[in-house]
């Protein structure tokens, strides 16, 4: 699998940041049961070129009018598209709800494929070694707010955001919120990132809480030294809406998202994952068969990509395993 990108940019514009794919691999690393329709606006993108083949500059920047909403946001979006585009609400690792410092190589590799993502944490908030408790609400906050911008006169988003395809995740506390989160009938499509409800209800939410899903969700982890290892096999054995699990033992609880393989800085395991979740958002917004075929089917994409095991899909009309 080829991951395209473009040569290293970084320019500072106003309060925004114009970012390259490229330039993004090197920052932040860290010191119901019927089969599966998309998007009804998303069938033409059926045979369209994926996501994961296109690659645009990214601008970053601070969310303004949140006022009253549950956190500050930062929002990646292609700088050089003017169609209506899918969005990723992100809750971060350790329910950091202040800053997402951490996780701006792996947004702007995201966005950088045609997404824009909001995610929780302020612009020019300082890193933190926040240990937060699941607010939910702070992504449904950011829906709210994505809807209130589509529609706001001088927005950087103005007619930029199409309201039906949007998709809420999160890696570990943050796949709480994105687990929760998802049974909102705004939600589209959910990312179980590292993450999965406790048996016993920790933190708040128990395992009741996946039968609230309505939409297809996707569960990564990172193999045995995962601490949500089992709970993400078990929440996916538990939910009833169609899904696809996937197991990278290489990566750890962290590792996809904040480049590590087994420990050690490694950057291409970051486009990896950001790879899964690119045609995950592909082939749940988008309806992109090629992302599709990524997950489902006995000879699926992800199923021959190096170090990538378990991958499990249910409830689609092709349902595949491996």
């Amino acid at each position: 699998m080829k991951f395209s990108v473009r040569a290293p940019v970084l320019a500072a514009l106003s309060t925004a940041l114009v970012i390259t794919a490229t330039a993004a691999s090197s920052l932040s690393r860290p010191s119901p049961t019927t089969p599966h329709t998309p998007p009804a606006q998303a069938a033409s993108s059926a045979s369209a070129r994926p996501a994961i083949e296109r690659s645009h500059s990214v601008v970053r920047e601070p969310a303004r009018h949140t006022e009253g909403s549950a956190a500050s946001y930062t929002v990646f979006r292609p700088a050089d598209t003017n169609r209506k585009l899918p969005v990723l609400v992100y809750g971060n690792g350790a329910c950091r709800h202040a800053s997402a410092n951490r996780m701006i190589g792996t947004h702007t590799l995201v966005a950088s494929h045609g997404f824009i993502v909001i995610a929780v944490g302020g612009f020019d908030q300082p890193d933190q070694d926040e240990e937060g408790t699941p607010e939910p609400d702070v992504l449904r906050d950011a829906i709210t707010w994505a809807e209130r911008e589509n529609q706001r006169k001088g927005s950087s988003l103005l007619h930029r955001i199409d309201t039906r395809r949007i998709a809420v995740g999160g890696n570990s506390c943050g796949g709480l919120e994105a687990l929760v989160a998802g049974a909102d009938p705004r939600v589209a499509s959910v990312a179980s990132l590292n993450s999965g409800f406790f048996a016993d209800g920790r933190f708040g939410y128990g395992r009741e809480e996946l039968k609230k899903l309505h939409t297809p969700t996707l569960f990564v982890d990172g193999g045995p030294d995962d601490q949500a290892h089992e709970n993400s096999r078990a929440n996916y054995d538990l939910v009833d809406v169609p899904a696809v699990r996937a197991t990278n033992p290489s990566a750890g609880h962290s590792g996809l998202w904040y480049g590590l393989r087994d420990g050690e800085v490694n950057g291409s395991i970051r486009e990896e994952g950001v790879a899964v979740v690119v045609q995950w958002l592909d082939f749940t917004l988008n309806g992109n068969r090629t992302a599709r075929d990524y997950f489902l089917g006995d000879d699926c994409g992800l199923c021959s990509v190096a170090g990538w095991q378990d991958i499990t899909a249910k409830g689609f009309t092709e349902e595949g395993a491996r």
